[in-house]
Formats: C-alpha cells, structure tokens, sequence
C-alpha cells in the first residue's frame, strides 16, 4: 500500500495514466497539483485512502476520460471550484 497517492503530479509535471489499475493506496489515488496536469484515461481508481482524483491548485488541470472511478475513501473526484475555468474535462467516467 502506498502512503501518498498512487499517482502524483506537481510542480509542472505532465502525466499520463492509461490502461492502469490504481488502487490500494492510502491516499488519493490520482492526485493533480500545483501546476501539474494528468490525463487518466481507461483507469481503474478503487479502494484508495481518500479521494479517487484529487486536483488541487488553481492552475492544475485534468483530463479523465472512460475510467471506473469507485470505493475510494472519499468522493470519485474531489474538484477546485468552478473559478478554475477549463481546467478540467470529464467524460464517460464509471463512478459505480
């Protein structure tokens, strides 16, 4: 089990998760920060800690498309609020 997420990006990291399981962790699954942005597409995030997709940060973006997103510790996507602008795209997500 991990003790910080299962997939972390910071800074001005470029991330992208495909055709991958991320589960098990004690954190988030996905975490998305800072200046970061992380395309999660075709994923299984279960059975994390917290939160299945964690974005935080004004300037951090997500793209998430087509993934089973459940059982997490806490909501499937925990999002900035609305004033971040198109800083994130959700499509064809399974929140079972």
């Amino acid at each position: 089990r991990n003790s910080m997420a299962g997939v972390s990006a910071r800074g001005s990291g470029r991330v992208v998760v495909a055709d991958s399981a991320v589960t098990s962790g004690r954190a988030s699954g996905v975490h998305v920060s800072e200046d970061a942005s992380a395309t999660v597409e075709h994923c299984r995030v279960e059975a994390n800690g917290l939160c299945g997709v964690e974005l935080s940060g004004s300037a951090a973006t997500l793209v998430a498309r087509r993934n089973v997103v459940r059982g997490n510790g806490g909501e499937a996507f925990a999002l900035p609020s609305p004033q971040c602008g198109g800083c994130v795209q959700l499509e064809g997500n399974d929140l079972g």
